[in-house]
C-alpha cells in the first residue's frame, strides 16, 4: 500500500510531494521500524507494571481490610475471596506481561539499530532523458540499503561498509551527470537551429553514460543479493568485495566524465 501510495503521489506536482515522499520513506525505514518496536516494548512494560501495581494494591486492600465485607455476612466474605483472588490473578498476569515486555525491550535495546535509509531524492522532471535512469538509481539505492543491512546482521559488516561508501560515491557522480544532462536539455530551446542537433547528440551521449553507470550500480545490488543468499558462506564477502571493487573503478570513470575536473 505504501508503494502504491508513493506511485500515486509521484503523479502529483504539488509543492508538498517531496515532504510526503520523505514521510513514507521514514515510515518504511528499518531503523525507524526498530525504534518503534523499542518504544512499544517500553510502553507495554511501563503500562503493565503500573496496572499490576494498582491491581496488587486492590487485592491487598481486599484481603487485609475485612471490615469492608462484614456487612454481607458469609456472602460478603465469599465476595471478598473472589475479589481478592481475581485482582491478585490480574496483578500476576500484568506483572508477567511487564516482565516479558521488559525483557523484550532490553533485547531490542542491545540490538544495534540499522543504518538509516537514504533520503528519497527528487527526480528530474517528466520528459527529461535523465528521469528514467535516476528513478532506477533511486530504487536501486533502496534495495541495496536493505541487502547491506542483512549482510551487516550476518557478520559481513566490513564488506557492507566498503560497499556502501563506494555506492554513495558512484550515486553522487551519476546525479552530477544527470544535472549536466538537464542543463544541456534546457539549452536546446534557446539554441540556434543549426546547433540544436549537436545539443541533442550531447543529450543522447550523456544519457548513454548514465545508463551505463546505473547498470554498474545495479551489478553491485545484484552481488549484494547473491551475498545475502549465500547465508554466511565463505564466498559471501568475496562476492560483495569483487562487485565493490568493480563499482569503485566505475565511480572513478564517472568522476572523470562528470566531475569538476572532467573534460566533458
Amino acid at each position: 500500500m505504501a508503494q502504491l501510495g508513493e506511485a500515486a503521489i509521484e503523479q502529483l506536482r504539488g509543492p508538498g510531494m517531496a515532504a510526503v515522499r520523505r514521510t513514507i520513506a521514514r515510515w518504511r525505514d528499518p531503523r525507524a521500524r526498530a525504534i518503534r518496536q523499542r518504544n512499544r516494548a517500553r510502553r507495554t512494560a511501563t503500562g503493565s507494571a503500573a496496572t499490576a501495581g494498582v491491581l496488587g494494591a486492590g487485592a491487598a486492600t481486599s484481603a487485609y481490610v475485612p471490615a469492608l465485607w462484614d456487612w454481607g455476612g458469609s456472602a460478603g466474605f465469599f465476595l471478598q475471596d473472589v475479589t481478592t483472588f481475581g485482582l491478585g490473578g490480574l496483578a500476576v498476569l500484568g506483572g508477567a506481561t511487564a516482565v516479558g515486555a521488559g525483557m523484550k525491550y532490553r533485547r531490542l535495546k542491545r540490538t544495534p539499530l540499522p543504518d538509516a535509509a537514504p533520503e528519497p531524492v527528487a527526480l528530474p522532471a517528466y520528459g527529461s532523458a535523465a528521469r528514467e535512469p535516476m528513478q532506477r538509481l533511486r530504487d536501486a539505492e533502496q534495495t541495496l540499503h536493505g541487502a547491506l543491512a542483512q549482510l551487516t546482521a550476518a557478520g559481513a559488516g566490513s564488506a557492507a561498509v566498503d560497499a556502501r561508501g563506494t555506492a554513495d560515491s558512484a550515486a553522487a557522480e551519476l546525479r552530477r551527470g544527470a544535472e549536466r544532462l538537464i542543463a544541456v536539455e534546457a539549452a536546446i530551446p534557446h539554441a540556434p537551429a543549426g546547433e540544436k542537433a549537436a545539443l541533442r547528440s550531447d543529450v543522447e551521449r550523456l544519457r548513454a553514460e548514465l545508463d551505463e553507470g546505473v547498470d554498474g550500480y545495479g551489478a553491485l545490488v545484484a552481488a549484494a543479493g547473491r551475498a545475502v543468499a549465500a547465508s554466511g558462506a565463505s564466498e559471501q564477502k568475496h562476492l560483495l568485495q569483487d562487485a565493490t571493487d568493480r563499482l569503485a573503478g566505475l565511480a572513478d570513470g564517472l568522476r572523470e566524465l562528470f566531475g569538476p575536473e572532467g573534460r566533458r
